[in-house]
């Protein structure tokens, strides 16, 4: 007759371990993501800031203009541009040569006069422009934060 066995004791401690092992790294790796480092800016959490930021934005024969009306500085603006054949997110220093480099600082503005030349031969049915802050970490280095896109991005119809 023949006894039937389980499996032997270390290939059984072998796969135990290995069980131990992948669940710690995913643990790990899922704390390691709450823990991401916070931007601030002027005191508080970067993105709590992007509630206090206020621009205006209007299209007009090819040109884009934009305005700080609030007390938040305004480092740059993701734009999106969507057609019938989906969209693409450009920073708005990839479109025009007319950004100032600090941004858009308190009663700033700036006109973009290429800014439909600039998008090349995509045919947009609507824009979507959202502000970009600059803060920094709390080991000194600065970040850039897009604020979300639902909440505080500014859509224009074409």
């Amino acid at each position: 007759m023949h006894s039937k066995r389980g499996l032997s004791p270390v290939i059984a401690t072998v796969l135990l371990v290995g069980l131990v092992v992948v669940s710690g790294l995913i643990v790990f790796t899922w704390f390691r993501g709450l823990t991401q480092e916070a931007i601030m800016k002027s005191g508080q959490n970067i993105q709590l800031v992007c509630k206090d930021v206020k621009f205006d934005a209007r299209y007009n024969d090819g040109e884009l203009d934009l305005s700080n009306i609030g007390n938040v500085p305004i480092y740059g603006f993701n734009i999106k541009i969507s057609g019938s054949g989906g969209f693409e997110t450009k920073n708005i220093k990839e479109l025009s040569s007319n950004w100032p480099d600090s941004g858009l600082s308190q009663g700033g503005a700036v006109a973009i006069p290429d800014f439909g030349d600039s998008i090349g031969g995509l045919s947009p049915d609507k824009i979507i422009i959202t502000p970009v802050l600059v803060g920094t970490s709390q080991k000194g280095k600065q970040g850039l934060f897009a604020c979300d896109e639902r909440l505080y991005g500014y859509q224009i119809s074409l």
